[in-house]
């Protein structure tokens, strides 16, 4: 069926008609689209419009999609296009690249994805809502991991569209793990563009924001989600691509969310279907979006975009103090606890105090995750496995267990304190159940409060040892074990769950 969701109330305002009557045998689901009609659509008196395909169609509202696009109209800057907004089924594994899935088998039903896109939107559109079939003026963009999929579909099929768009593309996919030799050259996306051919019409728009990550594999002080899209960018010159035919925006301050997105949109649409050809002078951008520049990948390039996105530090005198060395809890010899942690204690090293790592985790935890919607935060990047909301108060419980381990051997306690089932406790938390503000505002309570715990033992303290779970622990190997478990998860977090949203 088809309901229009807004009505225009003026000749200038798009309409957003909910579509749902797209049945898809190669997904086996019914695929609910929004298509967004100009203003004054006349399919009687206009010849096809040109279209844009966009992946996570169910965030428009969240993109404010509709007043940018009326505010475009409403300037004259804009051609009349439909949007045909894809609401997306199993993203994890619809999603991706369809020549093959990522090292944990995530996108392996991005082929299935595409035969849907070529065989049963395209032509549903193209008949149904009067678009072109001219590849030239088919546009298909994506955000995050539906983007890297939209850069998928425009790279294999120009004959079908050849512009793309990527708002903080997941351009990282890659066919094998950290732990496992992972290097650049595993990254499927760019090992696809190397191995392939570009096409004379194909026109790249390309995104990111200096905070869409903290990661940072190779140290380089460049974050990762910048540097797999400038090397992407090098690939595609190194190919022919004219640096002229790709357009890079990247937003100082802009993070990986729905915000920076809709923020940014304007100059994608002015792109994309602006009726002036795109400046070099870059006159679109909004407030914190950083020009484009050449030498994609270089040296140089990199070492500009470090200047651009660290914040210049204050020059120190010869006046200024040196502060005294901080104190510093040292690591436990290996007798002072169980072997399975070390794990977590491989990520607490010898020259860090884990009191201090333990406040600084906490402030990045709460900034990192406190940007994400409750819709977000119930993801978990494949089945079976915990959401992020579960992911935060298992470290909560976790946090407790251990601290409250530590206060029994720092009291003189010799009994064998019991061991927890974290995946029993998991689903009996009901964490997906409670707003994201309430766990997070948990998650300040409790590290306050084991903070204020570990900062109060004494040094000869650290060394009593008692049992936990019949193992003999060290006060020293607990205060370790909670930044060490708390860093273990984050590993995680920003490798599996983040590059997902």
């Amino acid at each position: 069926m088809n309901q229009s969701l807004f009505s225009p109330s003026q000749a200038a305002t798009v309409q957003v008609v909910r579509d749902e009557a797209l049945s898809s045998a190669a997904l086996e689901r019914t695929v609910r689209l929004d298509v967004v009609l100009p203003p004054a659509f006349d399919p009687a008196s206009h010849g096809p419009y040109p279209v844009l395909y966009l992946n996570d169609g169910q965030d428009l509202r969240r993109l404010r999609l509709k007043a940018t696009l009326d505010a475009l109209y409403q300037q004259q800057a804009l051609r009349p296009f439909v949007l045909v907004a894809i609401h997306a089924g199993d993203r994890m594994h619809e999603y991706g690249t369809s020549g093959r899935p990522d090292y944990l088998d995530r996108g392996n039903k991005a082929h299935l994805y595409t035969d849907f896109v070529l065989e049963e939107l395209l032509p549903y559109v193209q008949q149904k809502y009067h678009v072109t079939t001219d590849s030239e003026q088919a546009v298909f963009a994506g955000f995050s991991l539906g983007g890297l999929m939209a850069f998928d579909l425009v790279w294999r099929n120009p004959d079908a569209f050849t512009r793309v768009g990527v708002f903080s593309g997941s351009f990282w996919w890659r066919r094998k793990a950290f732990e496992d030799g992972y290097i650049d050259a595993d990254r499927i996306m760019h090992a696809l563009v190397r191995s392939g051919r570009p096409h004379p019409g194909h026109r790249f728009w390309l995104q990111t924001g200096t905070q869409d990550e903290t990661n940072d594999r190779n140290h380089n002080g460049i974050i990762d989600s910048i540097e797999d899209t400038l090397d992407l960018m090098a690939e595609l010159i190194r190919q022919g691509i004219s640096d002229q035919h790709i357009r890079y925006v990247e937003v100082a301050g802009g993070r990986h969310n729905q915000e920076t997105w809709g923020r940014i949109m304007p100059d994608f649409l002015r792109w994309a279907f602006g009726k002036t050809t795109p400046r070099p002078a870059d006159a679109w951008l909004p407030a914190g979006a950083l020009p484009s520049k050449r030498n994609w990948g270089s040296a140089q390039r990199l070492s500009r975009q470090r200047r651009l996105a660290v914040p210049k530090k204050a020059p120190q005198t010869v006046e200024t103090p040196v502060p005294a060395e901080p104190v510093v809890v040292k690591q436990p010899l290996s007798g002072e606890y169980p072997a399975y942690y070390e794990n977590y204690l491989r990520h607490v090293p010898d020259s860090i105090d884990p009191v201090e790592l333990l406040e600084k985790q906490g402030a990045h935890v709460r900034a990192l995750l406190g940007a994400l919607t409750d819709e977000q935060a119930l993801l978990a990047y494949a089945p079976e496995k915990w959401t992020i909301k579960e992911m935060i108060l298992h470290i909560l419980d976790s946090e407790r267990i251990f601290a409250y381990r530590a206060l029994c051997i720092a009291r003189g306690d010799q009994q064998s304190l019991p061991g927890f089932d974290e995946n029993a406790y998991a689903p009996a938390s009901e964490a997906n159940t409670r707003p994201l503000a309430d766990l997070l505002a948990e998650h300040a309570a409790v590290r306050a409060s084991t903070v204020a715990l570990y900062r109060s033992f004494a040094p000869h303290i650290l060394d009593k040892v008692g049992l936990a779970n019949n193992h003999p622990i060290s006060v020293r190997a607990l205060v370790h074990v909670v930044p060490g478990h708390e860093a273990h998860h984050l590993t995680i977090l920003h490798e599996r769950y983040l590059p997902l949203l």
